[in-house]
C-alpha cells in the first residue's frame, strides 16, 4: 500500500514524532544556570523566583530528569495537536500529518540550551488554544473559555513575551462569535493566577505586587527585535525555510478556505493571526530561542495545508527532506 503524505494516519505520525524527539533530545544542548532569580529584587521582597528561571536551573540540575520529562510533554502535545485537527477536520481531510510536524518545528529549539522551558511553553499554548476551540459550541462555553485563559497567563509567567498573546482574545470573541459574558469570565482566567501568586507571595512576607513587578523587569531585560539575530546561522536558516512553508500553507488557505466548514476555517483563521503574533513576540525584549516554541504550536496546524493543497509527488518528496533537513540541523 503506498505511503500518502497528505493522508498520513495516526500510527506512522506518531512513530515519526517518537523518532524525532528521541533524536532530538539526545542531541539537545545543555543549557547553563541563571544567577538572578528575582530580576534585581531581594528575597525578603519576593520570596518566590521567577517561574522561567527555575525551569532553566532545574534543567541544569537534573539533565536526566529534565530530558524525560521534555520527551513526555513533547509527545502529548505532538499528540493533542493531532487530534484537534482531527476533531475539527482542519483540512478537510483526515490526517495526522501535524503530529510529525510538531516534532519537526520543535528541533528548532533543542540547541538553545533551554528545551524545557521550550516544551512547557509549547504544552501550556497548546492547551490555552485547545480550550479555545473547545469553547466555539452552541450555547455557552464559560468552563472552557476560562481555562484557555488561565493556561493563557501560566504561560506569561514563564515567558514575558507571551503577553502579545493577550490580544488573541479578541480573534476568539470575533471569530468564535463569544458574548460579552464569557468574555468576561477569559479574564477572570486571567487575573486568577496573577492574583494567586501575588497573594502567595505577600502570604509569605513579601510584597504584594513583587511578582508584578518581577514580571515587567524579565520582561524588558533585552533590547528590542534582537532575538533572532543573535542566534546561529543554522537557526535563522531552520526558522526562515519553516516561515516560508507557513505562508505558502496561508495563500493555499485564503484561496481554497470555502473548501473547509465554518468552524474549521475560523479556526485557521485564528491560527493565522496566532502565528503573527508569535513572530511578534520574537522582536520584544524578553524573547529568546525558546520563545520559537511558541511559534510551534500555529505552524503545525497551519503546515498541513501546504501538503493536502500541493501536487502529490511534491508532497511526497518534500516531506522527507523536510525532516531530513531538520535533523540534519542539530548536527550543525
Amino acid at each position: 500500500m503506498p505511503f500518502h503524505v497528505a493522508k498520513q494516519s495516526l500510527i506512522p505520525a506518531f512513530l515519526t514524532l517518537v523518532g524525532i524527539t528521541t533524536i532530538a533530545l539526545l542531541c539537545a544542548r545543555e543549557g547553563v544556570a541563571v544567577p538572578d532569580l528575582r530580576f534585581g529584587l531581594t528575597q525578603e521582597v519576593l520570596p518566590l523566583v521567577n517561574w522561567g528561571a527555575w525551569l532553566q536551573n532545574f534543567q541544569v540540575a537534573h539533565p536526566h530528569i529534565s530530558g524525560w520529562i521534555s520527551a513526555l510533554l513533547m509527545l502529548y502535545t505532538g499528540a493533542s495537536l493531532g487530534r484537534l485537527t482531527v476533531r475539527y477536520n482542519l483540512y478537510g481531510t483526515g490526517t495526522c500529518l501535524s503530529i510529525a510536524l510538531y516534532g519537526v518545528a520543535m528541533l528548532g529549539t533543542m540547541l538553545s540550551g533551554s528545551y524545557l522551558i521550550a516544551t512547557v511553553n509549547s504544552l501550556l499554548l497548546l492547551l490555552s488554544i485547545k480550550n479555545f476551540c473547545l469553547s466555539y459550541r452552541n450555547g455557552f462555553g464559560f468552563d472552557r473559555i476560562f481555562r484557555g485563559a488561565l493556561y493563557l497567563s501560566l504561560l506569561i509567567f514563564i515567558e514575558p513575551s507571551a503577553v502579545v498573546l493577550l490580544l488573541l482574545l479578541w480573534s476568539i470573541s470575533n471569530r468564535f462569535h463569544r458574548t460579552t459574558r464569557e468574555m468576561m469570565v477569559a479574564f477572570a482566567g486571567l487575573l486568577l493566577p496573577i492574583a494567586t501568586v501575588c497573594y502567595v507571595n505577600w502570604a509569605l512576607k513579601g510584597e504584594f505586587t513583587a511578582p508584578l513587578r518581577m514580571l515587567y523587569r524579565a520582561f524588558m531585560a533585552g533590547e528590542w527585535g534582537t532575538a533572532m539575530l543573535t542566534v546561529s546561522l543554522p537557526t535563522q536558516i531552520f526558522w526562515g525555510v519553516l516561515l516560508l512553508l507557513n505562508l505558502l500553507s496561508l495563500g493555499l488557505f485564503s484561496t481554497n478556505s470555502y473548501n473547509l466548514n465554518r468552524k474549521a476555517r475560523h479556526i485557521l483563521q485564528t491560527c493565522s493571526r496566532l502565528l503573527l503574533l508569535t513572530l511578534v513576540a520574537l522582536c520584544l525584549p524578553s524573547a529568546s530561542v525558546s520563545t520559537l516554541a511558541l511559534v510551534v504550536v500555529p505552524s503545525t496546524l497551519l503546515l498541513p495545508v501546504l501538503f493536502i493543497r500541493i501536487h502529490q509527488s511534491i508532497a511526497q518528496l518534500l516531506y522527507p527532506l523536510l525532516i531530513a533537513g531538520a535533523v540534519a540541523y542539530l548536527f550543525f
